[in-house]
């Protein structure tokens, strides 16, 4: 009976031995799996062995050619299957952890989440930034995919992210580029999240932090759209309007110079190193083309910019005339 083969590889299972479940109870589930027929000689076999004592509570795919025997043998070790959980680069704090909530893979969904993460902000300022708010979390967790056991509470889930950031972060700060106008991880990470806001092509993000850090350097405002859409948060109705932009709040760069006071998104870890190195180039605008590609146009100067800005709204107003 142990050492019957069982071949999974038609139809794989997901077997959950819960917590506090004995012995006899997951043979009881074995059997009404069809898996086993007779449990009395396994409860002699556990009770021998001392086995029965050592099984490990989890959710575990049963797949492939195997046995009893091996299957004992994984309830054991604990060897529990591990779901795939991907976050996703650009998204904001609360709209990762609307995610996890939604999550049949995770516990723990009404915790105060602010109140559960261990965020190490030391390392974050590197003994030279002044954090306008430690309760703000955004930015703090590395996208990525993860992999999880079900039923890992979410706090679990940030705090390996928060742990995979601070890393990532770590090694990216070490291996800048010389006189950056940034002096702390923290706010290396926070134009990380501007350029993950307003690319998602993967080689202009060194452009784009080059254009950022040069007004920084100049003293120049920033002028980003997503930190005053950030900034709105729930009276942004889509819609970005001239009366948005004269809006002052901490996050609105063109009426304030210098970075926001903290990530407007999660950067990836692209978008970190980009930050760090960005590219040697003299452009201080860009603006996009308005193709589908979703590309920039680069300038110098104010008169090459606004050149690029009406042929993005002429692209704008014939796209908007083929529609009607």
């Amino acid at each position: 009976m142990l050492f019957s083969t069982i071949d999974f590889n038609d139809k794989p299972i997901f077997f959950e031995i819960k917590s506090g479940e004995n012995f006899s109870e997951v043979l009881i589930k074995l059997k009404k799996q069809g898996l086993v027929e007779n449990i009395l000689p396994l409860k002699i076999y556990a009770r021998l062995t001392k086995k029965g004592t050592k099984i490990q509570a989890g959710e575990y795919l049963l797949e492939g050619v195997t046995n009893l025997s091996l299957i004992i043998d994984r309830f054991i070790t604990g060897e529990v299957f591990l779901h795939p959980f991907t976050i996703i680069e650009g998204l904001t704090a609360s709209e990762l952890e609307q995610d996890l909530r939604a999550s049949v893979i995770f516990a723990d969904k009404d915790v105060d989440l602010n109140l559960n993460l261990n965020i190490d902000w030391d390392q974050l300022s590197a003994d030279s930034f002044v954090f306008a708010s430690k309760a703000n979390i955004e930015g703090l967790f590395l996208p990525e995919t993860y992999l999880f056991p079900r039923s890992t509470p979410i706090a679990m889930v940030l705090q390996d992210a928060h742990n995979s950031l601070l890393k990532a972060l770590n090694e990216e700060w070490n291996n800048r580029a010389d006189n950056l106008p940034l002096y702390s991880p923290y706010e290396g990470l926070i134009l990380a999240s501007i350029i993950e806001k307003e690319t998602a092509v993967a080689d202009e993000r060194t452009r784009i932090a080059s254009v950022f850090i040069k007004r920084l350097k100049l003293n120049m405002r920033l002028q980003t759209d997503p930190t005053v859409i950030y900034g709105l948060g729930s009276k942004f109705d889509g819609n970005l309007t001239r009366s948005n932009l004269r809006l002052d709040t901490p996050y609105n760069t063109y009426t304030r110079k210098g970075l926001p006071p903290s990530p407007i998104a999660l950067p990836g870890r692209d978008s970190i190193r980009a930050a760090f190195n960005p590219s040697d180039e003299e452009y201080i605008y860009f603006v996009a083309t308005g193709d589908e590609d979703g590309r920039h146009k680069f300038s110098k100067d104010i008169d090459e910019h606004n050149l690029a800005v009406k042929e993005y709204l002429d692209k704008i107003k014939f796209k908007e005339g083929k529609e009607k």
